[in-house]
């Protein structure tokens, strides 16, 4: 037993490192982007009325005075409202500006925590690593989820059978009324590679939660999902928020960093488990 616990301790090889807050003060934690991001102070979202998402696009190929009836239309009936200030990241989305976000920084195995709110009918994606999407949609009522609805891990879009993946449906479906702060927390293990570059395990969602609610174990996704930052696999990689489908909001975004130590005694301990002493406690 004492011998079962250390080996595990030597296979697990990770260390947590401290957790850290995105402050939400400005945007300097992300890369440059059209204008559609920005920190305000609070958002509300009228939970009855739909918001203008990437679906609708169809009106641009109207007249110029179509489009401007339009467009007047849709700042009056807008759903969403928001306040100067700091600590929430918004996506005001709008059909010239609608950029993904990028973190400056890359991550490889990472505890993620959020809470979110979406406007009727939008949608959106966390992207671990800029490859595997964590869906971010306005699922309320649904009861019997799919890949594609809120905590699914959405498929991508290759035809080819040997690339291609059909995504991954939460356990549960466990979502609140549009509008409403949902809470995220994501446990995420980047893949594996050999010291020449090849690939010994795949990306893996270790755990997902939404509000409380356990919907995702143990996930593995072998390649990436559609809409990824890059085809190619990698160790690290930044993490990316999706802004072309629709307005979001975010606030107490917060990651912890998990530092994988790679020891040498590990194959010697797999090969002879009597190398491991007792320690006489």
């Amino acid at each position: 037993m004492k011998i079962n616990i250390l080996f595990s301790a030597l296979l697990c090889g990770s260390v947590a490192l401290a957790q850290e807050r995105l402050p939400l003060n400005n945007l300097s934690d992300f890369f440059d982007q059209a204008g559609n991001w920005e920190i305000v102070g609070d958002v509300t979202a009228n939970p009855y009325v739909s918001v203008y998402t990437h679906q609708d696009e169809e009106f641009q190929k109207q007249s110029k005075k179509e489009n401007r009836k339009q467009k007047k239309h849709l700042e009056k009936t807008n759903p969403i409202a928001f306040t100067p200030g700091t600590g929430v990241l918004l996506n005001n989305y709008s059909f010239t500006q609608k950029d993904n976000l990028l973190t400056q920084w890359e991550h490889g195995d990472i505890k993620l925590e959020m809470e979110v709110l979406i406007p009727k009918a939008s949608n959106s994606g966390i992207y671990l690593q800029g490859r595997y999407e964590l869906q971010i949609k306005d699922s309320y009522g649904v009861t019997n989820p799919t890949s594609s609805d809120f905590g699914g891990i959405h498929r991508n879009w290759e035809t080819e059978p040997s690339k291609a993946f059909m995504g991954i449906a939460p356990k549960a479906s466990p979502y609140k009324a549009p509008g409403s702060w949902q809470t995220l927390k994501i446990h995420f293990q980047a893949p594996r590679f050999n010291d020449i570059g090849e690939k010994i395990a795949n990306a893996k969602f270790v755990s997902v939660e939404l509000n409380g609610v356990l919907i995702h174990s143990n996930v593995e996704v072998p390649i990436p999902t559609g809409g990824s930052i890059a085809s190619e696999e990698s160790a690290t990689g930044p993490l990316m928020i999706q802004g072309d489908h629709g307005p979001m909001a975010f606030k107490n975004i917060s990651y912890e960093f998990i530092e994988m130590n790679y020891l040498p005694e590990i194959q010697d301990v797999a090969n002879n488990p009597n190398l491991v002493q007792n320690p006489g406690y």
